[in-house]
């Protein structure tokens, strides 16, 4: 009992105020105009968007370690090599829970990675449809920018839909970090594993649609969220994905 009181006090607290540079939460003085949050995510559907402006400040989750293998235990220099970075990447995944933890009263794992995934899905349905307006309110201004040059150079909307979830979507990373005075990020990579049918829709002479063929295509992504924490009032968006581990990608 004592070792779970601790972490909830004041382990929790010196995590969060090693990143913070102080032990009280930070009360932001800039409202972030955001129309949504991540927990919740079908109140995303609305009519009165909003831009949603965000900080960034690049990618805090850039890879993820192999899994942890047997061999390993094999004392080599290269076996000694992966178990410290194994190591190292745990503890900072520990010291960054800690932090979500104490900022964001009743943060969990497995209700964020599931509602992650529905933000995910509302991502995708509103790219497929060129919806760049929704796209803004829950996407890094940087994604944004991609998004939109792919969707004026394509020649067809879509429609999206997902067939199932292959496996659950479960949190692989999370990393915080104090960016600049009293701004600590926290970034959460999220596995998603689905089986997704996209069928294009030509748009032709007074408006007719046509419909190609749909297809149906197994597709595993890494997709980072972001959010300042030390700001109640911003919500978690997407920043951008990272590459599939070679050891994760689909066949």
């Amino acid at each position: 009992m004592a070792a779970i009181g601790l972490f909830r006090g004041p382990a929790l607290r010196s995590a969060a105020a090693a990143l913070s540079g102080k032990t009280a939460f930070y009360q932001s003085t800039q409202r972030i105009a955001a129309p949504a949050v991540l927990y919740g995510a079908k109140r995303f559907v609305r009519t009165d968007v909003e831009r949603l402006y965000v900080q960034e400040f690049g990618l805090l989750c850039k890879n993820i370690p192999d899994p942890w293998k047997p061999s390993d235990l094999v004392p080599t220099r290269d076996s000694f090599s992966r178990i410290k970075k194994y190591v190292t990447e745990r503890l900072l995944d520990v010291f960054s829970l800690l932090t979500l933890k104490y900022y964001l009263d009743g943060w969990k794992k497995k209700p964020f990675a599931a509602d992650a995934e529905e933000l995910y899905n509302l991502m995708n349905e509103a790219y497929a449809q060129g919806n760049t307006k929704y796209l803004e309110t829950v996407c890094a201004p940087s994604m944004i920018g991609t998004l939109k040059n792919e969707i004026k150079s394509r020649k067809y909307d879509f429609e999206w839909r997902k067939e199932s979830t292959l496996t659950p979507a479960r949190i692989v990373q999370i990393r915080c970090g104090r960016i600049a005075g009293n701004y600590t990020v926290g970034q959460v990579v999220v596995r998603m594993d689905q089986e997704q049918t996209v069928s294009a829709i030509a748009r032709g002479a007074r408006s007719q649609i046509k419909r190609g063929n749909a297809k149906t295509t197994h597709v595993r992504e890494y997709v980072v969220f972001q959010r300042t924490v030390t700001d109640p009032n911003e919500p978690w968006f997407i920043y951008g994905k990272i590459p599939v581990p070679s050891w994760d990608k689909t066949q």
